[in-house]
């Protein structure tokens, strides 16, 4: 476009010097509506250009990958799964599962660590409700053992902050793994340092953090990563954004939705 501009006011140019005789000579009135037009037609591009640039890029909140599970927004009844087995070297027990579209980059995600000297072993993936019902009560209990002076409701919502109640987490989508440990010294092993540093290019965030913990309503967990496709994980770790923070900046139905229940 800037070498048209170029060739046409040279060639206006040319034109006035050989035609410098009249002062209302149509082919000069007719070049400068060219050279108008094409100017006109650049600054359209390049404002149409930036637009799209500072709209950001653009997701579909309704996709399997970036469903929101969390305390306020529980699977739906309809949901679907597509799950597929993991391969056994990666997992440490056996009929391990995980999104059938996604585990081609748990697979990968596993391999390179290997290759570059990190153990990494699978310790939970998917669950069923069955199994989180019981997990669920059996905190429960040990929440209530511990203080006797809790009401059932207290040792819920206290036990909810470390097990996520049934229908509300992320391993019952079959979008979630655990690895190696549940424990707080996970953190500082190197596996851990090379997961934070690597898992994003295969599609993963570390979801729960101390940081983002009054917006999660999840204790800190270095151990539990979920898949939400390689461009959106990138976004979050460069923006410090956890997935609700990510959703609520990025969804723009969402924005423009009243309802406060819509992303928490």
């Amino acid at each position: 476009m800037k070498k048209l501009l170029s060739f046409i006011l040279v060639f206006a140019i040319s034109s006035g010097i050989s035609g410098c005789g009249g002062f209302g000579d149509p082919t000069i009135s007719v070049e400068q509506d060219v050279i108008t037009n094409v100017s006109s037609e650049t600054m359209s591009e390049d404002t149409s250009s930036q637009e799209e640039e500072e709209a950001g890029p653009i997701f579909d909140f309704n996709s399997w990958e970036l469903r929101l599970v969390n305390p306020w927004n529980s699977i739906p009844e309809d949901f679907e799964l597509q799950l597929a087995t993991i391969t056994s070297p990666y997992a440490g027990f056996a009929g391990a599962s995980f999104d059938a579209r996604a585990i081609e980059p748990l697979h990968a995600l596993c391999a390179d660590a290997k290759a570059a000297g990190i153990n990494l072993t699978i310790i939970s993936a998917y669950r069923t409700n069955e199994f989180q019902t019981n997990n669920f009560e059996r905190k429960v209990n040990n929440v209530m053992a511990a203080d006797p002076s809790l009401t059932r409701e207290e040792a819920e919502a206290k036990a909810a902050t470390v097990v996520a109640r049934p229908g509300t987490s992320e391993h019952q989508v079959g979008l979630a793994v655990d690895f190696n440990s549940v424990e707080d010294s996970f953190k500082n092993t190197k596996e851990y340092a090379w997961l934070v540093e690597n898992c994003t290019k295969y599609g993963f965030i570390l979801r729960y953090t101390e940081e983002k913990q009054d917006i999660t309503g999840i204790i800190p967990e270095p151990w539990h990563y979920r898949y939400v496709g390689v461009e959106a994980a990138k976004i979050m770790k460069e923006e410090n954004l956890c997935l609700e923070e990510f959703i609520e900046k990025y969804n723009v139905t969402a924005a423009d939705d009243t309802s406060s229940e819509a992303v928490q």
